[in-house]
């Protein structure tokens, strides 16, 4: 059933599927963040991209999150987003050669909705039983970075990617060049994919992926949290998160889905939903 455009003010959308597990969240902007938690210095900021979420701002030694207010199913799921950093700076060091850190990170994790370390670690480091899509501006030579600029999957807060850099992908140009990128994560139960460019249109590759079994790596949980984090270090940039979407089932998103329901509740109301479902 498609659900009609109501209003061009909502920011959050719901959608029941044929399973009753099975909904999609989107945020189409970030006038309301209904449903979900912000920590730290994550707030919503007015600009260009209209009201965005901005995870972490150009300053030194900051970290934040938003996450998911409550679990939802991630035994398989497909995400879409845009994203946008801006005002890199700092200095030049370690392995890399322009100034900008640290990245943005999609999560999914079992602990909390809450946030990790600063810094290389991104907003994720230290939230054990998760799994973690980060796009990486910062080369940090002890994390075993391929580059300055990279996508990487790592699970259980750990942004060390081991030697030779293994579930990694090196990705030009920079992502703090100030313009709009895209991010696809699907995950369809065996394999966790990670796509990303800056036209928009769905690689038909992924640019990384890794073989892991998420509920397990959860700690035997099929829910959980789930959002975004970015930090950054003695280097910065804004960070900015500009739409979401977020499928509890996979079902690969081929572009921004263009139904919108109105109200300023619609993942609460999820949620409310599936509980009572359940019962």
């Amino acid at each position: 059933m498609r659900i009609r455009h109501l209003s061009l003010a909502m920011v959050t959308f719901l959608s029941l599927c044929a399973s009753s597990r099975a909904v999609t969240v989107t945020y189409d902007g970030f006038a309301s963040t209904a449903g979900l938690t912000l920590n730290a210095s994550a707030a919503t900021v007015v600009t260009g991209d209209g009201t965005v979420l901005r995870l972490s701002p150009a300053a030194a030694n900051r970290n934040g999150s938003a996450f998911s207010s409550e679990v939802i199913n991630a035994a398989d799921f497909s995400t879409y987003f845009r994203f946008r950093i801006t005002n890199p700076g700092g200095t030049v060091f370690d392995c890399n050669t322009v100034v900008g850190a640290d990245g943005l990170a999609f999560v999914v994790q079992a602990v909390s909705n809450s946030i990790g370390g600063i810094g290389q670690g991104i907003g994720y480091a230290g939230i054990g039983t998760s799994v973690i899509s980060e796009w990486d501006t910062w080369c940090n030579a002890a994390n075993n970075d391929p580059s300055s600029n990279h996508v990487g999957i790592n699970i259980n807060g750990n942004p060390n990617h081991g030697a030779g850099s293994p579930f990694t992908a090196v990705v030009a140009p920079d992502f703090d060049d100030g313009e709009i990128w895209h991010g696809w994560v699907d995950y369809d139960g065996t394999t966790l994919e990670v796509r990303t460019n800056k036209t928009g249109s769905r690689p038909a590759a992924p640019t990384v992926s890794r073989v892991i079994d998420v509920p397990t790596t959860l700690g035997g949980v099929d829910e959980a949290y789930v959002g975004f984090t970015s930090a950054t270090g003695a280097d910065w940039g804004n960070h900015d998160l500009i739409y979401w979407e977020y499928r509890s089932e996979f079902a690969p998103i081929p572009e921004p889905s263009s139904v919108i329901l109105a109200g300023l509740g619609g993942l609460a109301l999820m949620l409310a939903r599936r509980r009572r479902t359940l019962r």
